[in-house]
């Protein structure tokens, strides 16, 4: 699939704009080599707002997610990927993640709908995400992406084990409603 970026039609809760994760940020920042730019927390089903993203949880195709992590903007982020191989993963998750790339579920919860750019193999394209809040998916493991300067970009990201019918599905259905957004792969 040469599929880099889509964003995803799911159906997201008015709710999800009342996260109020502060306390559970100060309690658990996390600056590390992949994530350098924003003020994270992961989140468990012992937050007090896992609650608020359960719903949003039981659309995705996921068998398992191994990690949710609930994100807000620092600064300008630089050209990365959002898996690496030397991660920490359970047993096959890597693998999953590659067979059924693009495999990154992202949520923009707050934030500008031009600030995520995307290497194609060839350029920098500045996908548009049709509203915000929105759903997207992007290519985690080889496809370069950054995001401009945009001050409390909010975003939820989730990581697992993906059902790949299940995910098939969602991506055919988000296309046909999303297609004019979405971006591929530019093979040389």
């Amino acid at each position: 699939m040469n599929l880099i970026f889509l964003p995803i039609d799911i159906e997201l809760p008015d709710s999800i704009l009342d996260l109020n994760l502060e306390k559970e940020h100060k309690e658990s920042v996390r600056l590390t080599k992949y994530n350098p730019y924003w003020n994270s927390t992961i989140i468990t089903e012992s937050h007090s707002t896992f609650n608020i993203i359960k719903p949003i949880i039981d659309q995705l195709p996921f068998d398992n997610i191994t990690t949710i992590t609930h994100k807000i903007q620092d600064r300008a982020v630089g050209p990365h990927v959002d898996v690496y191989p030397d991660m920490i993963f359970q047993e096959d998750e890597l693998d999953n993640i590659k067979i059924n790339e693009p495999s990154g579920y992202r949520i923009v919860i707050n934030g500008q709908k031009d600030r995520l750019e995307i290497f194609n193999g060839k350029d920098w394209i500045t996908p548009i995400l049709p509203e915000i809040p929105c759903c997207y998916l992007i290519n985690s493991t080889i496809m370069k992406h950054r995001v401009k300067e945009d001050e409390n970009r909010e975003l939820l990201y989730f990581r697992g084990f993906l059902n790949t019918e299940k995910h098939l599905e969602l991506i055919k259905k988000s296309y046909i409603k999303y297609g004019q957004y979405a971006v591929e792969q530019q093979l040389l």
